[in-house]
């Protein structure tokens, strides 16, 4: 029976072939079965490619199972998910917060303990050093522990009581934080409260990050301003941030922290609230021993308003920095500018510099531009044209010239200062009809008002150099 099928199905295949190749073309494709002609490749992938049908009940099957396996799942498993995520969070959140705090916290620390050692920008022919100055400055920048009083320090603009300020500063170093409050560019004689405040926490090194979180840096991110994690002004945040890490500092040192507040005047007439608050604080603080400010002020203004409160109470003796001195003046001009002249038989002649001291005094910002103005070739008559025109401005803005709303009376304090060189504070204001009126006068850079001796004199000597020349203005 084998025999007889293989005899009958070979001779099959063989006809069945054989007639194929005699048909013509057309037919024999068409007659043909179609898997004989596709490549390995097409064979592969159309194997490989489920059918439509197959793919469709695949997918419903597994979205049955899934919503299957949801509806077994309890409610409570879920919840709990959820509220472990949300814990997760938190934790992560609040170690972030933690490891900023910690990192900010330790900066500060480590900024008062070195302290802010201001840098010193001055070209040595343009510096007098001033060491009696600088040693007295010291001293009340480096406290006893049991001291109880603040300090103020003022001098009139130009007396280089900023960079003596710095230079102590800089020389005591630890425990000491400076901070030189900025100006308003658009008003150098006033402060911008805002840049205050971040002038404050640059001398810190503090980055106003108080107890900051990733979800509240987040949300100010996304809401802006609405999403602030402090709507406190800096300055105060600063001072703060000042205190508490001035405590580390006292309690590991045994020592009082110092701030420094440099160029305070402007307050006065942009936020004086700000300097009041300042005060009472240097007052409070002094009081339980906590740290010592020491308030740097251009003018009288400061020394003045802080007089008429009660938190002077905890105030030192003013500590002024005045001009310097005849012989410092004329070491300045002779031998750091080199105003003189040598003789053959090597005589020196200093009757230029001596000049140019009668004219400007011991200012040394008004040295500094007469000794330029010399050095670049003009005379002296040319240099005190020039000076006396300033000195003619400030009057004008003062309202002290011929016809201006305070000459008669700005004519009897000139005639007194002229005959006596200071008078006492009482005596100045007895001149006006009120003290408002007086204390307006005399913040108008003509007049000085001295708190370490409580006197009035002109405000320079180049002011007092322009009325001595033109005394019929005021002496008629």
């Amino acid at each position: 029976m084998a025999y007889y099928f293989r005899r009958s199905v070979l001779p099959t295949r063989l006809v069945t072939r054989k007639d194929m190749l005699f048909q013509p073309q057309k037919f024999a494709l068409r007659n043909s079965n179609h898997y004989l002609f596709q490549s390995p490749f097409s064979r592969y992938y159309t194997n490989s490619t489920p059918p439509p049908q197959e793919v469709s009940t695949s997918s419903s099957y597994l979205n049955k199972f899934a919503k299957a396996t949801t509806k077994r799942l309890p409610n409570a498993i879920l919840a709990k998910l959820v509220v472990a995520g949300v814990i997760s969070l938190i934790s992560t959140d609040l170690l972030y917060a933690w490891y900023r705090n910690r990192h900010n916290e330790r900066l500060l620390n480590k900024t008062i303990e070195k302290g802010t050692r201001p840098k010193i920008d001055v070209l040595d022919d343009e510096f007098v050093p001033r060491p009696l100055v600088v040693n007295r400055l010291k001293q009340i920048l480096q406290p006893d522990i049991k001291q109880s009083s603040y300090h103020v320090v003022c001098g009139e603009h130009g007396t280089g009581k900023t960079i003596l300020t710095r230079i102590a500063s800089r020389e005591v170093g630890q425990g000491v934080i400076y901070v030189e409050i900025p100006s308003d560019p658009s008003d150098p004689s006033k402060i911008n409260i805002e840049d205050f405040g971040d002038a404050f926490g640059e001398s810190l090194n503090f980055k106003f990050e108080e107890h900051i979180s990733f979800t509240a840096q987040l949300m100010k991110k996304i809401l802006g301003g609405n999403g602030k994690v402090d709507a406190r002004p800096k300055w105060k945040r600063a001072l703060k941030a000042f205190k508490n890490a001035g405590a580390a500092y006292k309690a590991k040192y045994n020592k009082l922290p110092v701030i420094v507040y440099d160029n305070i005047s402007g307050l006065v007439d942009v936020n004086p609230k700000v300097l009041d608050a300042l005060q009472n604080d240097a007052k409070m603080n002094a009081d339980h021993r906590k740290y010592i400010a020491v308030f740097v002020s251009s003018e009288g203004s400061v020394p003045r308003r802080m007089q008429g409160r009660s938190a002077i109470s905890r105030a030192e003796e003013p500590i002024e920095i005045g001009d310097l001195t005849r012989e410092e003046s004329l070491d300045y001009l002779v031998n750091k500018r080199g105003i003189k002249t040598v003789s053959k038989d090597n005589k020196i002649d200093t009757t230029e510099a001596e000049r140019l001291y009668e004219l400007v005094g011991g200012r040394i910002v008004d040295l500094q531009s007469v000794a330029k103005k010399f050095l670049e070739g003009q005379n002296f008559e040319d240099i005190k044209k020039k000076q006396f025109i300033k000195a003619e401005d400030k009057l004008r803005t003062a309202k002290l010239l011929k016809g201006d709303e305070f000459y008669e009376v700005g004519k009897c304090v000139i005639k007194a200062l002229l005959d006596s060189k200071e008078l006492s504070r009482i005596a100045y204001e007895e001149f006006f009809k009120n003290r408002d009126e007086a204390n307006k006068v005399l913040g108008l850079n003509v007049f000085a008002y001295h708190p370490e001796q409580n006197t009035v004199t002109f405000q320079s000597q180049l002011i007092e150099s322009y009325v001595r020349e033109n005394a019929n203005i005021y002496l008629k």
